[in-house]
């Protein structure tokens, strides 16, 4: 039976510069890895996994941030620790924050509307719920008769999502 570092090691792809996580990602790009630790089964993503085997504990709150920009990275020389706020100052200086989405490196771009991995509705659906609003409809009645909150069609109608239908 391989230990928890044998199964790792045997999801990476090293190559010259990034070693890349090639089994599950999460959204994003970020590598999924689970193990179990005292019976309890963690759920990781990868880098976080690499940074405690090659450099020790994250503490609590603690990011672990990419100097690669890859999200699917493991290389420990690419990984950093910081705050949400090194973070976020990060991801601004790179140029890696998009209007009304995010992208994680050049293959992971942010996707909307039916492109977006969560998407129920489609854009048929969109115009034919702000359609219901204008002939009059409440938000109520639109919420069930189209399976979806309240607050849904809000957001909707408001244009705070679907801004590109």
């Amino acid at each position: 039976m391989p230990t928890t570092e044998q199964r790792f090691w045997a999801k990476v792809n090293k190559t010259d510069s990034c070693w890349l996580w090639t089994a599950s990602l999460r959204n994003k790009g970020y590598g999924a890895f689970g193990y179990m630790i005292d019976g309890a089964t963690i759920q990781e993503r990868a880098h976080r996994y690499s940074w405690m085997i090659h450099r020790g504990a994250i503490p609590i709150g603690v990011f672990v941030l990419h100097t690669c920009d890859t999200p699917a990275c493991v290389n420990p020389q690419h990984l950093f620790l910081g705050t949400n706020q090194d973070n976020i100052t990060d991801m601004m200086s790179k140029g890696r924050h998009v209007a009304g989405g995010q992208r994680s490196g050049v293959q992971y771009k942010y996707e909307f509307g039916e492109g977006h991995h969560n998407a129920k509705l489609q854009a048929s659906d969109i115009i034919r719920i702000r359609a219901m609003v204008v002939g009059g409809k409440s938000y109520s009645h639109i919420a069930k008769s189209e399976r979806i909150s309240i607050t849904t069609v809000h957001k909707i109608v408001k244009r705070k999502t679907w801004r590109h239908v």
